[in-house]
């Protein structure tokens, strides 16, 4: 008896146009706007409702599920009537944006002059409530009934930012959208530097150049804190962009940004940059960076600011503040479902970990970061998470995969940004470690010569001369390490201001006597202990425990040294655990490392054991490829398939495996974690 209710009421509603006006406005329903949506007499319409549900109160007529079956069986054409005919009722009536613009989306296409700005404002509470796929189709019907240009260009690009945090691809219709927006001049001002963003992420330079252009810094309107922000950012991130447009960034210092009770994040992001680039105090960057920090919450319009206080608070060594925020960010984007932002703060928190010497965590973020959106739409942003894996390899001695992630393509750009800095870096780094310190002396210098003409040659940025140094030692030119290891200590002012000044300290001890040594190394180690990094606090206590063997005192050289191994080991520095491990005392020496590098040896050709054993007595490759009438590259090629047969890290190493004479002390390593 219940079921053939049923079924009568659903005839009856089916063949009823107040049925399907109801199904229409669905909640919204009562019987004066479905009399309004069908200009029928409320009186008839309210007659066919009681014969629905007798004593209703006119609210919530039906079960919605009823509701969904008869929109699925209503003519297509009369459906999408309905729901412009619903629209313009319910925003007559004053209806949230968000309901007008259900029945906008559903309509398809209006004549409504309005239509535009319901759906720009319904689109921002969708983003507002991380409801992505409804913002999308908001933005691009707002698109598609919009016949202005300069708001058609401002549409897209709200289209490449809701798109971006779910994959940040250049290969969207709204991202041509955007591009042709620009060629053609249409792009408001508001909209230029997320436009300017966008096109250097993807290191589309020309796109960028021509947008750069049309900015006018003058103005002080709302563009104003972007601008700034952008102005600051292409300083510090693209400086070849920043040196191009003179005139924009002339324009913009000469004007005052107004006072704010509550400063946009913009503002705040622009004042930290061109603080930490014109030698604003640490104290002040650290302020700064906590207050923007705090005050703003992570969406599409921060995320850059957010990420540009975060890199602040790395490069000021405020590491475990660092990465306390990049958990809370990243812990935020995962529950969020925006991958894009998951991967940008995977990324610095790889980066993070990698200066704390965390080789274990920092692959972890890393490739995180190159795995929550594809790498390839990572466009020059990948210079961060890609040269912190390939340090993290490197570190634990695993120099296959550090050698195959050098090996992925990335984008010429990366080469115009900072990013590119890092990128080269961890490269030296990972020659300086298989033996082609010639190649890395190269790498560290081109690293160099770009920050030189960049006018961004700071000490915490990238050590660069610090690496330099590392490799004129790995060559036995101690003359060289001295002096560039002494110019970085000179630009930080004291060895004590920054943890890089350590390195430099523990870099001058390889080719100190052996009482100054345990005086550079014990100043090194107390650096190493405030500048919060593991590995470089196991480097410089492995290098001390052997310089305090060397003056005789063997307990405490044998105290640093387990110290050292307990760092290295939770490092995950394989190749430092090892050194350390060998280190120890002959009671503990293993045994069978020996008879390992002695059948090692048994697989060296002829030519491999010359160079080895030349490399081992000190000689540069330069000097072994003049010795042997052979090309320095061959050197190089020579020892790296030493390395490989017999398990070492470096040539310091060489003289111990082959019995040339003496075994090196630990002091002698020429590594920079830093």
């Amino acid at each position: 008896m219940h079921r053939q209710i049923e079924r009568e009421k659903w005839s009856l509603l089916h063949r009823s146009e107040v049925g399907q006006a109801m199904a229409v406005l669905g909640s919204a329903s009562t019987v004066g706007l479905v009399a309004e949506l069908l200009t029928a007499d409320e009186a008839a319409v309210r007659t066919t409702v009681r014969q629905l549900a007798a004593g209703s109160s006119g609210r919530a007529l039906f079960d919605l599920d009823i509701g969904d079956r008869m929109l699925r069986e209503t003519p297509a054409e009369v459906r999408r009537e309905l729901h412009r005919r619903a629209a313009k009722l319910l925003h007559d009536k004053g209806f949230p944006a968000a309901v007008v613009a259900d029945h906008l989306v559903a309509a398809g296409a209006t004549g409504h002059p309005w239509a535009a700005g319901v759906l720009l404002i319904a689109a921002a509470e969708a983003l507002a409530n991380d409801q992505i796929d409804r913002a999308v189709q908001r933005l691009e019907l707002a698109y598609r009934v919009t016949r202005d240009a300069a708001e058609r260009a401002t549409i897209a690009i709200r289209l490449v930012r809701a798109e971006w945090r779910l994959s940040p691809s250049n290969r969207t219709r709204n991202y041509t959208r955007v591009r042709a927006a620009i060629r053609a001049g249409r792009v408001p001002m508001a909209g230029l530097p997320a436009a300017v963003m966008f096109l250097l992420w993807h290191g589309q330079t020309q796109y960028a150049d021509q947008a750069l252009g049309q900015l006018d810094c003058s103005r002080l309107d709302e563009a104003a804190p972007k601008i700034d922000f952008l102005c600051a950012w292409l300083r510090c991130s693209h400086p070849p962009h920043a040196q191009r447009h003179q005139r924009l960034l002339a324009a913009q210092a000469r004007r005052r940004p107004a006072v704010a009770a509550r400063p946009s994040p913009h503002l705040l992001g622009a004042q930290l940059l061109n603080g930490l680039f014109d030698g604003c105090s640490r104290e002040a960057t650290v302020t700064l960076a906590q207050r923007l920090l705090t005050c703003h919450r992570l969406a599409a319009s921060t995320v850059e600011t957010l990420a540009a206080a975060v890199h602040c608070l790395i490069y000021t060594d405020r590491l475990d503040t660092a990465a306390a925020w990049c958990d809370s960010l990243l812990a935020e984007a995962e529950a969020r479902r925006a991958p894009t932002w998951q991967s940008i703060f995977a990324g610095l928190r790889a980066e993070t970990m990698l200066r704390k010497g965390n080789a274990r965590a920092a692959t972890d973020d890393a490739m995180l970061a190159l795995n929550v959106v594809p790498a390839e739409h990572l466009g020059v942003w990948i210079g961060i998470p890609i040269a912190a894996l390939i340090r993290a390899h490197t570190l634990a001695g695993r120099h296959a995969d550090a050698e195959a992630q050098l090996r992925r393509p990335v984008l010429r750009a990366l080469f115009e940004s900072r990013f590119g800095l890092l990128y080269l870096h961890a490269q030296g780094h990972h020659q300086l470690a298989v033996g082609r310190a010639d190649e890395a002396l190269r790498t560290f210098r081109r690293c160099g010569h770009l920050m030189r003409r960049w006018q961004m040659d700071f000490p915490w940025l990238v050590p660069w001369r610090n690496d330099i140094a590392a490799a004129h030692l790995a060559l036995g030119e101690h003359r060289h390490a001295r002096a560039v290891a002494n110019r970085h200590l000179d630009l930080l002012g004291a060895a004590s201001q920054h943890r890089t000044g350590g390195v430099s300290l523990r870099l001058l001890a390889v080719a100190a006597d052996r009482y100054q040594r345990v005086r550079l190394l014990r100043d090194a180690a107390a650096i190493a202990r405030s500048g919060g990094c593991d590995l470089e606090l196991a480097t410089v206590l492995g290098e001390l425990g052997a310089a305090h063997r060397a003056v005789g005192d063997h307990d405490k050289s044998r105290t640093l040294i387990r110290e050292a191994t307990r760092l290295a080991d939770s490092c995950g520095a394989d190749p430092l655990l090892r050194d350390l491990r060998g280190d120890r005392p002959p009671r503990t020496a293993p045994i069978a490392r020996l008879r390992t590098h002695a059948h090692g040896l048994d697989a060296l050709s002829p030519a491999e054991r010359r160079v080895a054993e030349l490399a081992a007595h000190g000689k540069r490759n330069r000097d072994i490829a003049a010795a042997l009438d052979i090309t320095t590259s061959t050197v190089e090629q020579h020892l790296t398939r030493v390395y490989r047969k017999l398990d070492v890290a470096r040539r310091t190493e060489l003289t111990f495996v082959l019995g040339a004479g003496r075994r090196p002390a630990t002091g002698s390593s020429v590594s920079v974690p830093g």
